[in-house]
């Protein structure tokens, strides 16, 4: 369900406090956005802190083609997030990290039990955003997506879900990479 435009801009800029705060994202290595009717979403603009944001910083953006009229430019990774609002009606929050552990995961290049992979695209570019497409199409049913070599896309029903997909995320993925570490030491 899309949020009134003036609750998603708050729960954005409240997003990227606790992201930050729980260690889910570094520094403007992030990007938060929420669905506000079915045509458009708001997104964190490129480059700025999350601790200096103000509600009216974000960028309003149309879902049908990206396009935006606000004097801020979007996010790098707009493009991501216009995919999964383009592909999952369903969704109305979203939120890409790059998360330690799960960040880590992402360097393999492979599907996990709890997230699929999309192959690799430069940052920003239009081949991440199909690659992420074709990934979210092909596993309609996920929530949590890993970019490789890249970072994470946590996909939400509401604030709430977004948030409870990234924290298992990097619970799963630490996890993982602690399996992964103790059979290395053991060979």
């Amino acid at each position: 369900m899309p949020y009134h435009e003036e609750e998603a801009r708050r729960l954005v800029i409240q997003a990227g406090l606790l992201l930050t705060e729980k260690k889910l994202i570094a520094r403007t290595w992030g990007n938060i956005s929420a669905r506000i009717c079915d045509t458009q979403f708001v997104i964190t603009p490129s480059g700025r802190a999350y601790d200096t944001l103000k509600p009216e910083d974000l960028v309003k953006v149309n879902i049908a083609d990206g396009s935006y009229t606000a004097s801020n430019k979007p996010s790098s990774e707009c493009g991501v997030h216009l995919a999964a609002y383009q592909l999952r009606r369903d969704i109305s929050f979203v939120i890409y990290a790059r998360q330690f552990y799960a960040s880590a995961v992402c360097a393999a290049c492979e599907d996990t039990p709890f997230a699929p992979c999309a192959a690799y695209g430069k940052p920003g570019s239009a081949a991440l955003k199909e690659s992420l497409a074709k990934t979210i199409t092909a596993h309609p049913e996920s929530k949590a997506f890993l970019m490789a070599r890249h970072g994470v896309l946590c996909l939400g029903s509401d604030y709430d879900d977004a948030f409870t997909v990234a924290e298992e995320l990097e619970q799963n993925c630490k996890a993982l990479f602690a399996r992964r570490v103790a059979v290395d030491e053991a060979a």
